[in-house]
């Protein structure tokens, strides 16, 4: 079975030369992020803790995503992708 990443995922391994599959696991935990800490998440105008339309999973997974491409070890989380582990 082939696996279908999303675009955000493409574009930043080819960007940084981590591997999509590590990418693609940053992402996911960005969208159980997104679901389970629902008061940290902006709003569209990007505002944390206020009222309004709050910014869609996908978009949270996708920055989650580019800024460990962006910054690898300095990103702050999902360092044990990045040293091999799981």
């Amino acid at each position: 079975m082939v696996r279908r990443y999303p675009s955000c995922v493409v574009n930043a391994s080819k960007r940084s030369g981590i591997s999509k599959a590590k990418l693609y696991q940053s992402y996911r935990r960005g969208l159980g992020a997104h679901r389970t800490n629902r008061a940290s998440v902006r709003n569209l105008q990007g505002k944390k803790y206020a009222g309004g339309t709050k910014m869609p999973a996908a978009q949270w997974a996708c920055a989650r995503v580019n800024k460990l491409a962006r910054l690898k070890r300095r990103a702050g989380y999902d360092q044990d992708l990045l040293r091999g582990g799981r």
